[in-house]
């Protein structure tokens, strides 16, 4: 556990001290943050307001759109910090760190464990942080606050999402032997997940194919479970019910469960398949990494 704890602190230390590679790991983010500011905040607060005619108030309209755009933002923050905290797996190897760490009394799993676990509390913690600094932002911007409860059933999501994106592009990053390479695959990487994903544009404006392809990936289904948590609560509070409210969470802003290629299967399900999903590449993970240690 010593070696563990040593080299985990290690990995994020490195991470956090090379500011090009923080900077494009939240380069997927302040792309979706720039193009809300710019056009999609102010096409969204248009249509709400003229659906919706005088039940809704700007401020009622932007507390709905602020909420989506983070659910999108920390989904996006949870993959791509951690593809980039997973970068120095290609350093250490292009540098034969490695072989001095297989040198050490520390053994093969638990220098696989740390790199795992730096990923994945880089992803949760920065991502928490985010979600603090939003909650306060968007209270104060406009005069309504998600309930406690909401914000720390928000945190939880945040745990299961960083956890299952970390296992994820672990996989894809033991497969790359190029530091460089990582960090073009996250930048990328975050575009390609925020259109299919529906964090950039909802599925009504992308179409029924683009929706199917999307259900294919975890990071779809995550972003829907976090949307509708704050997307629910939200509505509680600014009246919207009934068929209005399904209007909002799901035409507008994609929060409506997308099923599975077309199937109509419920959320928890794919939600725990992607949960299982994330243990097998883990696994596959970490098999490739032992085999290119040892070899």
């Amino acid at each position: 556990m010593i070696h563990i704890t040593a080299l985990t602190k290690r990995n994020i230390k490195l991470f956090l001290r090379d500011r090009a590679t923080v900077f494009f790991s939240l380069l997927s983010t302040l792309i979706l943050v720039g193009l809300y500011l710019l056009f999609i905040a102010k096409t969204y607060s248009d249509a709400l307001l003229g659906e919706m005619g005088g039940l809704l108030s700007e401020s009622g309209s932007n507390f709905l759109i602020y909420l989506q755009m983070i659910a999108g933002v920390m989904i996006l923050n949870s993959m791509s910090l951690s593809t980039g905290a997973f970068g120095t797996i290609a350093k250490d190897f292009e540098n034969r760190r490695v072989d001095s760490f297989l040198l050490t009394p520390a053994r093969v799993h638990e220098i696989l464990i740390s790199y795992f676990a730096a990923g994945f509390l880089i992803s949760f913690i920065l991502n928490l942080f985010s979600w603090i600094i939003s909650f306060l932002l968007i209270g104060f911007l406009t005069t309504y606050w998600i309930s406690l409860k909401v914000f720390i059933l928000t945190a939880g999501s945040l745990f299961a999402a960083s956890f299952i994106s970390a296992a994820l592009m672990l996989l894809i990053t033991s497969l790359v032997k190029s530091s460089a390479a990582i960090g073009v695959i996250s930048g990328v990487a975050g575009t390609f997940v925020g259109f299919l994903s529906g964090i950039y544009m909802p599925y009504s404006s992308l179409g029924e194919a683009t929706k199917k392809v999307g259900s294919l990936l975890p990071f779809s289904h995550l972003t829907v479970w976090i949307k509708n948590i704050l997307l629910s609560d939200a509505s509680a509070q600014l009246n919207i019910t009934g068929e209005l409210k399904e209007i909002v969470i799901d035409g507008y802003f994609s929060a409506g469960n997308i099923g599975f290629l077309g199937l109509d299967i419920p959320l928890w399900i794919l939600l725990l398949a992607s949960g299982v999903f994330a243990l097998l590449c883990l696994v596959a993970s970490s098999r490739i990494l032992k085999k290119r240690m040892t070899a």
